[in-house]
């Protein structure tokens, strides 16, 4: 019998694990999770020397996040043995406006969500607050070299700033920016970066940006929702993520889809 190993990044139980297990449902086949994805690369020239002995068909499946540039189409984008996720990060693919007017109906409180029209009007709403931070962030991921500065100033994933305005987080952005160049030999200047920040604002700021709910391919997903949560008092994101991967349906994503045929194909 052919041994297929599918790596992804947490543990058992996590947002990784628990999509693939839906991707993959009814084959025999191993997810290995391997915690954070600074240990990617180990796994990998690992299973390159071993590749033939442990496994027949190997993958490390992971979310883009800001290491990869956005893809123009819904694919994956296959880097070797790593295939990274359409969508910026894996909470993306749980925030899903029909999925969350569901769960909102089985509450006690609703927070007067009675269609998925308003919901999507509060995924809007939301998504406005965060675009100036989130296209800064793009435009660090896009700008950065390795060991260089990280994509926001605040510490802790899914940790927002104080300030989501553009100048303060256009100054906050140049700053991690400016401490790096001035250690290393790097040779670009404030106007790469601001043109590359304003192709990220003119992405952002097009209403079909939100109309069409782009924001939540685009967006870090642990931003989005800490910014939801903050307008739905006491609401669980936690419970939330547990009806999202319950009820979670990977034919919905082109990608997810193209994953699962790829396994497939090395099964035969």
């Amino acid at each position: 019998m052919k041994i297929i190993n599918l790596y992804c990044e947490g543990k058992r139980g996590s947002h990784d694990f628990d999509i693939l297990e839906k991707v993959i449902e009814g084959r025999l086949i191993t997810i290995k999770p391997i915690g954070s994805k600074y240990g990617a690369n180990a796994i990998m020239e690992y299973q390159e020397k071993n590749g033939n002995v442990r496994s027949y068909f190997y993958l490390l499946f992971r979310d883009r996040d800001f290491d990869q540039p956005i893809p123009e189409e819904e694919k994956l984008i296959i880097d070797r043995k790593t295939y990274y996720s359409y969508r910026t990060t894996i909470e993306n693919y749980l925030l899903d406006v029909s999925t969350f007017f569901h769960f909102l109906q089985e509450q006690k409180n609703n927070y007067k969500l009675d269609t998925e029209e308003a919901v999507k009007a509060l995924f809007i709403k939301v998504a406005k607050k965060l675009k100036y931070y989130q296209a800064v962030r793009h435009t660090l991921g896009k700008l950065r070299f390795n060991n260089s500065f990280n994509t926001t100033w605040v510490t802790g994933s899914g940790t927002l700033p104080n300030a989501l305005d553009l100048e303060t987080c256009r100054g906050e952005a140049w700053q991690l920016i400016e401490n790096i160049l001035n250690k290393s030999n790097q040779q670009w200047t404030k106007e790469i970066f601001e043109a590359t920040l304003q192709e990220f604002l003119t992405l952002f700021e097009a209403e079909s940006f939100f109309d069409e709910l782009k924001f939540l391919v685009y967006y870090q997903g642990k931003d989005f929702a800490k910014a939801l949560t903050k307008e739905l008092p006491n609401f669980s994101i936690e419970n939330y993520y547990k009806y999202a991967k319950k009820h979670f349906d990977y034919t919905k994503y082109l990608d997810l889809v193209e994953l699962r045929a790829i396994i497939e194909k090395h099964l035969v």
